[in-house]
């Protein structure tokens, strides 16, 4: 199958290890071949001679060596086969996590958490089992047919003719079985993929789910999605139901057709009782693959399935990488200018710009304020700066080097950002502020980071201080403390440019002019973006731009746009008469 080349150098990874395994195999279907042919001499043994003990003595030892060796082969079959499949599955993860890390932000803007999930667990699952156990009964089968028929056709080959006779219809059943599998596993996959999905959304938004009440809605719609689930299920499951009872009943058509010849020939005198037993032991042999068969071909056809989900995201290919001859950047300039020059930039499937004809220079070590409406392009802008989105060569420059030419881990590790929308793991305090470092920190180091972000103090008023583990999402924080722990996770890193995209929204005014004061010093010698909605917060940089509709509508210090009509102004008015009413109140 196509979809099984992903796997091809994860295999060959372990080809010497798979060559041993079915080594295992044919050793143990070579022991098990030669038992039925003890049997039969055994029993013609028993009804030609009067005096058995000795015969049958030996006859049982032989077998038991045999059946001993048989159940040693068998089991190191099992261990290097099904070890092999665990440690693919183990690379193979990797693989896929390594290659999502890579990804754009434009893949995550058009693909749920969940379905990622599902793919990352529920598939990668399924082609474990097809790599191990599958593949396992598969050469199994591979070397039990032949030898089995084989023996069978040299102990009376009329037996072995009547028996194989109903096999022929096999294929038909397994190519009639196997399409109608692949599809109905993709759809049962890809309502998992919906139904994780949703739990995952739920769950995370669960204090919004609660606020508004939602509760039995949403135990509503768990319910439809689930029971979708279980239809596409009951569908695999009733293909299922149906292919193992028609390879059973070949297999009796089979069994019954073996018992029809050798009576008509044990009653002619041209056969005999063992070889009636052994050909019905290596008919059993046959059939039991063949019921493996729709096992096999099931998990084959779900592998498949998932692996072609799998393959989707493997195909996505990252559209920000380093260029070929990315620029040799051996001591970083800090800090460093920027300058925009006529940039324009789209977000994918949208119909307008976010950003129209932006042209701008910001000196070394200097500080932009950037405000604006919502929607205005604010975000986008230091997002191009770290290019978490595509930019057209010769529109955007830091230290005088166009950012494509930039290697992305320098520029990443050069530029330090707090986005708006807060983001903290499940971890220690700690280690969230460690996150952002590129050096190993120690607990001065992180302490001295909180303080500067005005979050230290509330940090040593947990029971366990920077040791307090987080919840999901830093839950267990106010939505101040978060943006604070989060600029403090940006300070570690001592970045050249510092990227403060409205970072203290969620803050009082007093408390963000203790932490604008305590990041002034830090901000000195540091290029600078600092974005908000305040006209307090953006006030004493050096020089302020109001974006509106994605282009500048107005620039120059916070003097200079007082003076003039327009949105600064107004929003000056706006939050100086907010300031008073809360002053009244």
């Amino acid at each position: 199958m196509k979809s099984f080349r992903l796997l091809l150098p994860l295999v060959r990874r372990y080809r010497l290890r798979f060559l041993v395994g079915f080594l295992m195999v044919l050793c143990s279907v070579c022991i098990e071949i030669m038992i039925p042919r003890l049997v039969a001499d055994a029993i013609n043994g028993m009804t030609a001679r009067a005096s058995l003990l000795d015969d049958l003595a030996n006859y049982g030892l032989m077998i038991a060596v045999l059946t001993a060796l048989y159940g040693a082969f068998r089991y190191l079959m099992r261990r290097v086969l099904i070890d092999t499949s665990r440690d693919i599955e183990f690379d193979f993860r990797n693989q896929i996590y390594d290659h999502l890390q890579r990804l754009d932000p434009t893949f995550y803007d058009n693909t749920s958490t969940g379905d990622v999930m599902s793919r990352m667990t529920n598939d990668i699952d399924l082609m474990r089992m097809a790599i191990g156990p599958a593949v396992m009964y598969t050469a199994n089968a591979v070397a039990t047919l032949p030898l089995a028929i084989g023996m069978m056709l040299v102990l009376d080959w009329r037996m072995a003719l009547a028996g194989i006779g109903p096999l022929v219809f096999l294929p038909v059943l397994v190519k009639w079985f196997g399409a109608r599998l692949h599809r109905r596993s993709r759809e049962q996959q890809d309502q998992m993929a919906e139904l994780t999905t949703f739990v995952q959304e739920a769950l995370s938004g669960i204090r919004i789910v609660k606020a508004y009440g939602q509760e039995d809605s949403n135990a509503r719609r768990f319910d439809g999605e689930n029971a979708v689930y279980i239809d596409k299920s009951l569908a695999v499951a009733r293909l299922q139901a149906l292919f193992f009872p028609c390879i059973r009943l070949l297999a009796g058509l089979g069994m019954l057709l073996i018992l029809y010849v050798a009576a008509v020939r044990i009653v002619a005198g041209q056969s005999d009782f063992g070889t009636l037993v052994a050909m019905l032991i290596l008919f059993g042999m046959i059939v039991w693959p063949m019921i493996a068969a729709g096992w096999v071909i099931n998990i084959f056809q779900r592998a498949a399935a998932g692996l072609d989900r799998i393959n989707e995201i493997l195909d996505a290919r990252p559209r920000i990488a380093d260029a070929d001859t990315p620029a040799v950047i051996e001591t970083l300039p800090a800090p460093l200018d920027i300058e925009f020059r006529d940039l324009t930039f789209t977000y994918d499937g949208a119909t307008r710009p976010a950003l129209r004809n932006i042209t701008l220079r910001v000196p070394a070590g200097r500080t932009l304020g950037i405000v604006g409406r919502v929607g205005s392009g604010k975000s986008t802008l230091v997002h191009l700066l770290l290019r978490l989105y595509p930019v057209q060569p010769g529109q955007l420059f830091l230290g005088g080097i166009d950012i494509n030419d930039w290697p992305l881990e320098t520029l990443r590790r050069t530029v330090g950002i707090v986005f708006q929308e807060t983001f903290l793991f499940s971890d220690t305090i700690a280690e969230n502020v460690r996150f952002g470092a590129l050096r190993d920190l120690t607990d001065d180091d992180v302490a001295a980071a909180a303080r500067a972000a005005d979050v230290d103090k509330d940090i040593v008023e947990f029971p366990k201080g920077y040791a307090t583990m987080l919840g999901e999402r830093g839950i267990n924080l106010s939505g101040g403390q978060k943006q604070r722990l989060s600029i403090a996770r940006a300070l570690v890193r001592d970045p050249a440019v510092l990227l403060l995209d409205d970072c203290l929204s969620a803050v009082d005014t007093h408390t963000e002019e203790t932490i604008l004061s305590a990041l002034r010093s830090t901000m000195r010698g540091r290029t600078t973006f600092l974005i908000s909605h305040r006209i307090s917060t953006v006030a004493p940089a050096d020089e302020i731009i109001v974006l509106e509709d994605g282009a500048i509508a107005a620039r120059g210090t916070h003097e200079q746009l007082l003076a003039q009509p327009g949105l600064y102004a107004s929003l000056h008015r706006k939050q100086l008469l907010e300031q008073e009413v809360e002053g009244i109140a």
